[in-house]
């Protein structure tokens, strides 16, 4: 619904990335992925924090409106494309993103097969809110608290992510 209000080269990389995420979806090594309840969508402004500055501590998170049950590795990729990347190029910031999955990995180890399909779901969290964002911004909803955020961020991410596969070499 969204493909008409796009450019050539943007319905090229619609089509291609959902071709891509529709063989990783139905791959077995993606139906093995460590599964549970996930935020999908624990973005920067989603997320609360205590005390003095440079000795902040995580205090709460809201916004649970996209939660569900998915592979956990989802809401890692979507952390990373918020967290640790360059807000204007989409660019991920390598340094952030190591300790990012470093720090989780103190919690919870990531299998092998995580490590392997990150990129891939780095991929599939740029792609998600590229295409809700291009909804929202052509097709809005009556919503009074639905806010429609440029889609040209996520499609910058998601080229990134193509172009620059990466891994975090645990």
């Amino acid at each position: 619904m969204v493909l008409p209000y796009l450019t050539e080269d943007q319905r090229s990389l619609m089509t291609d990335e959902l071709a891509y995420q529709q063989t990783l979806a139905d791959s077995p090594a993606y139906a093995a992925l460590p599964r549970g309840p996930v935020h999908a969508d624990l973005f920067r402004d989603n997320a609360m924090f205590d005390g003095l500055p440079g000795r902040e501590r995580l205090s709460g998170f809201f916004d649970f409106y996209f939660a569900g049950i998915d592979s956990w590795l989802f809401d890692i990729a979507v952390c990373l494309n918020d967290w640790c990347i360059d807000l204007a190029s989409g660019r991920l910031d390598e340094q952030r993103a190591l300790a990012f999955v470093q720090a989780y990995a103190g919690e919870r180890e990531l299998s092998g097969a995580e490590q392997r399909l990150l990129p891939a779901l780095l991929r599939a969290a740029a792609f998600r809110f590229w295409l809700s964002r291009l909804w929202d911004f052509h097709l809005p909803r009556d919503a009074a608290l639905l806010t429609a955020h440029d889609p040209g961020h996520f499609e910058r991410v998601l080229r990134e992510r193509v172009a620059a596969p990466w891994h975090p070499g645990l």
